[in-house]
């Protein structure tokens, strides 16, 4: 009996089905490979997802910021706007409380006017009545005192006129011809203006002088007359001057 004959040593038959084992790990890698595949492709999809994703996110964000940038320029200027409404507001009640001011300053000095007005008035009124009453007055002694005047015309060979102004009266004085003077010596003038006051207590001047007399002298006589109230007393003074002045 040989060795290989030896039921001992002769190992049991047994199928292990190879080809059943190769063509189920081949579909199985064709499965994996697929799984493999897919997974791959379902990774890049999800990375090309997630960056457009990102890119839309990157986009919205760069969006919002010009919003968010937009929004605080027009804050700011809102802000400034508000700020110069305010400031023009602050003007305008500063300006109304001058105005107001100015108003009330004014209506006071109307006021005061109004009453400085009717003061002058009631003084212009007193002015005017004593001017009426001095007028009476000198109008009255004026006719008492035209034979008066026409006797110192004629003593001191004068005549009196009107100026020009009602406030001035013209006193002329007429001087024979110089002795010795010639075929055509005429007679000569002299002649001064009076300034006569606008009230009965007002003070008499001579305010021009024709020749020129001294300022002295012409005084003396005119403050005679405002002592005296007499017009002869001025007419011999003056006549007086102007003889020793012509001589």
């Amino acid at each position: 009996m040989s060795y290989s004959d030896n039921p001992l040593t002769q190992l049991p038959a047994v199928d292990f089905n190879f080809d059943d084992l190769r063509k189920r790990m081949a579909d199985f890698t064709l499965k994996f490979d697929a799984f493999i595949e897919q997974g791959r492709k379902r990774v890049l999809q999800e990375r090309n997802e997630f960056r457009a994703r990102l890119g839309e996110l990157n986009e919205e964000q760069r969006s919002k910021s010009t919003q968010i940038a937009t929004l605080q320029s027009s804050l700011s200027n809102h802000s400034n706007v508000l700020a110069r409404e305010q400031a023009e507001k602050n003007e305008m009640h500063a300006q109304i409380s001058q105005l107001e001011s100015h108003q009330a300053t004014q209506a006071a000095t109307c006021d005061r006017l109004r009453s400085a007005i009717a003061q002058t008035q009631r003084q212009i009124d007193i002015k005017l009545q004593a001017q009426r009453e001095y007028a009476e007055k000198m109008d009255g002694q004026s006719r008492l005192n035209g034979p008066e005047l026409n006797f110192w015309e004629t003593y001191l060979g004068c005549r009196i006129e009107g100026s020009g102004d009602e406030s001035r009266v013209r006193i002329v004085f007429m001087f024979p011809p110089l002795k010795g003077g010639g075929p055509n010596n005429d007679e000569r003038e002299a002649t001064f203006e009076l300034q006569v006051p606008a009230t009965g207590s007002g003070r008499y001047e001579v305010v021009y002088m024709k020749p020129k007399l001294d300022a002295v002298k012409v005084e003396k006589v005119v403050d005679r007359l405002n002592s005296t109230r007499e017009i002869g007393t001025l007419l011999k003074g003056m006549r007086g001057l102007f003889v020793d002045e012509m001589k």
